[in-house]
């Protein structure tokens, strides 16, 4: 398979959709004769998808819900690509198309149709899961960690998931250079979520995740915040230190089972 040309369709495409706010996923499959780049958004996802067996590259869609793309996928662009009498030439073409594509109008207004219906079946179901969930677009390796928390404990623990899989992330991400998208894709996130979210979402969001930013990374993050975040972060530091009832570890499950992506398939 030709891998210099899938590579620059899809960098081409991930540039084009990381101002709408996309993030390219790691997607691993076992199959020699495709290849599979996707991103994902709020409210919707892109794949690029080459099938070595009929020689094709695929510009997909589909809408996202709260476990990832729901893998009903459309082709929104297909061109015939044979690696062994193709050149580069070709695979810009390709590369040209696909980034044409989704920066059109009418592709844009769908997926800004595509994220108002996906907010608006997500009011009144913002809890310490959803928010987590909506954090992967910031952070892609949360997803394997709540695929993994969800397949190994009973129920989801929020508070637990957060200083152990967010706070550091979040740590990093503030004491590194530069990042500005990123950082400030952190904190609208922190506060859509804070200003709908229930009172466990709201306690993750300032007692947890907040209160363990300090020094520099703490400047940085007012400067990100609203003032309504930050006020609320500032009543939370009067509980900074202060002991709290942890959550009850549960036993774990016997074993996990990594998905497939049989689904991210045609």
């Amino acid at each position: 398979m030709d891998n210099k040309a899938f590579d620059l369709i899809a960098d081409k495409v991930g540039e084009a959709l990381d101002s709408q706010g996309f993030v390219r996923q790691k997607v691993d499959t076992d199959s020699k004769s495709e290849r599979i780049a996707l991103y994902t958004g709020e409210g919707s996802a892109y794949s690029v998808l080459f099938d070595g067996e009929v020689k094709k590259y695929f510009l997909r869609s589909c809408a996202m819900t709260d476990e990832g793309p729901d893998n009903q996928w459309k082709n929104i662009a297909v061109w015939l690509f044979d690696p062994e009498t193709d050149s580069t030439k070709e695979a810009e073409s390709i590369a040209a198309d696909f980034v044409e594509t989704v920066e059109g109008p009418k592709r844009k207004a769908i997926v800004q149709q595509q994220n108002k219906k996906k907010k608006k079946s997500d009011e009144g179901n913002v809890d310490p899961l959803f928010f987590c969930n909506r954090l992967v677009n910031v952070f892609p390796s949360l997803k394997d960690d709540i695929r993994f928390e969800k397949e190994h404990y009973p129920s989801f623990r929020g508070v637990t998931f957060a200083r152990e899989k967010i706070v550091p992330q979040v740590q990093y991400l503030l004491r590194t250079p530069g990042e500005q998208q990123r950082k400030e894709k952190l904190f609208t996130i922190l506060d859509d979520v804070y200003n709908v979210g229930d009172l466990d979402v709201r306690g993750i969001i300032t007692m947890v995740i907040l209160n363990s930013i300090e020094g520099d990374a703490a400047e940085t993050a007012r400067e990100a915040m609203t003032p309504a975040l930050q006020k609320a972060w500032k009543n939370a530091l009067k509980y900074k230190g202060k002991n709290v009832k942890p959550e009850k570890k549960k036993k774990p499950k016997k074993s996990f089972m990594g998905s497939t992506l049989n689904d991210m398939r045609r």
